[in-house]
């Protein structure tokens, strides 16, 4: 019976050992938080309380650092190769906006970029009221837009223009036709 004792105490004592050795290991490897540290721990822990955690770190490190890669490079082909990689990631919704703000600006000569207008404003304080407030009851519409306020010209009547895009005329047609439906101000514009 005591041998039995011993047994299990031995036992216990390793299994604590082992979880010890198995938090010390997960504990450095968030310190360090990088993939070499994750891959260790996942090599000694495969199975480990935290193995899945370890998996999501290393993923979420390669995706932030191929946003970066992307975004330092600034070219259609980085933002693809992000795509192509992380098509629901964190940044794929900016990954597709600045594909299109490329693929706009590269269009055809003949062929002319449009806004929509949402509307004038004689100050500039109101114009940026009216901005936050539209976009965030407009999110679905003009979320992946670039919104901004446009000062009077030199000279001209003091109207700030609130004006969102670039997009093509059928695209700025239709977005005014949803914005209108929910009685609000658009009028698709040229740049």
């Amino acid at each position: 019976m005591r041998q039995l004792w011993i047994v299990s105490w031995i036992v216990l004592a390793c299994a604590l050992a082992a979880c010890s050795r198995q938090e010390t290991g997960w504990r450095d490897a968030r310190r360090e938080d990088s993939v070499p540290a994750y891959e260790a721990y996942l090599a000694h822990f495969p199975a480990g309380a935290h193995a899945e955690e370890a998996r999501a770190r290393i993923r979420e490190l390669h995706e932030e650092r191929e946003w970066a890669r992307a975004s330092q490079l600034q070219t259609p082909e980085a933002w693809q190769r992000y795509l192509g990689a992380f098509p629901e990631g964190r940044y794929a919704a900016e990954a597709r906006e600045r594909l299109s703000d490329f693929v706009l600006a590269k269009a055809l000569p003949g062929e002319r970029a449009y806004v929509v207008q949402l509307g004038a404003y004689s100050s500039e304080a109101a114009a940026r009221a009216d901005r936050a407030r539209l976009a965030r009851e407009n999110a679905d519409l003009l979320g992946h837009l670039n919104m901004q306020i446009q000062p009077p010209a030199t000279g001209a009547p003091a109207l700030w223009r609130l004006r969102a895009g670039p997009l093509a005329e059928a695209a700025a047609r239709r977005i005014c036709l949803e914005l209108e439906a929910r009685a609000a101000d658009c009028v698709p514009a040229t740049q």
